[in-house]
């Protein structure tokens, strides 16, 4: 064999070594990956969570709980699930991609909100009152059709009678923090989000939702079907149920289950 040859040799003998003892950690590493997709609203607080988790590091992306559910459905990686409505959890075990049951974690509260030092502060009071007091050209944002916090809103106003007379003046939006945005930059002179929302951006809450106008507001978190690491994700699912983990979401104000 003559020496360029054995030089070849020996490389593709390195390589081969190298690769036998390096899957093994790469494939480790992977498994001590955990990515969780969660609802929007979640953010501050799963960031959090993500943080303290004692186990895989945390990878989060956030988003419409509709928009997450359906790339998921369409195969992106994903380990937890963690939606605003249990709509879209339904959507996801119909697809086959739960993998055991979705726990609740939290609950939350619809309010509206105007930019800080807005005149509707203090008069604004309900859905009724808020109309009323829009004037011409005025419009509202809400979170598009599909999108939990816009679902919730709809229903709300629809409950009060008043959907057909806001719809004019309604402007969609891709989830309920681009609701929050446009509101607190004085894009839209007011919107629906929820009452955690409202606490992370500089806004005038201007009333609250009656609970019984919508359906419940619940956080569902599931594992899914293909996690790299199954034990993992489901340990993190009962990390967002765990003492420690309440007490961070009671804190940023939501309610608990």
């Amino acid at each position: 064999m003559s020496r360029p040859e054995r030089a070849f040799a020996l490389a593709a003998l390195a390589i081969a070594v190298a690769s036998t003892w390096l899957s093994p950690a790469a494939t480790q590493d992977t498994a001590h990956r955990l990515r969780v997709l969660a609802a929007a609203s979640l953010t501050e607080a799963v960031e959090g969570l993500a943080k303290d988790y004692p186990g895989a590091s945390v990878t989060t992306s956030f988003g419409a709980s509709s928009e997450l559910a359906r790339q998921i459905r369409d195969g992106a990686p994903a380990d937890v699930f963690v939606s605003a409505s249990p709509e879209w959890v339904d959507f996801l075990r119909e697809a086959d991609r739960l993998d055991g049951a979705a726990v609740v974690i939290a609950r939350n509260t619809l309010v509206a909100v105007a930019p800080k030092g807005s005149a509707l502060a203090g008069t604004a009071t309900s859905p009724a009152a808020l109309l009323e007091r829009l004037a011409p050209g005025d419009r509202v944002a809400i979170a598009d059709a599909g999108v939990p916090a816009g679902d919730y809103a709809r229903k709300a106003l629809a409950h009060a009678g008043l959907l057909a007379a806001y719809e004019p003046r309604l402007v969609g939006q891709k989830d309920v923090r681009a609701v929050l945005h446009a509101v607190e930059q004085g894009e839209l002179v007011a919107g629906f989000v929820y009452a955690t929302d409202a606490r992370v951006a500089s806004v005038e809450r201007l009333f609250d939702f009656d609970a019984a106008s919508h359906p419940p507001i619940e956080y569902h978190a599931a594992a899914l079907r293909g996690a790299a690491s199954p034990a993992e994700a489901h340990r993190f699912v009962e990390h967002l149920r765990s003492p420690a983990a309440q007490t961070r979401l009671r804190e940023a104000g939501f309610a608990l289950p």
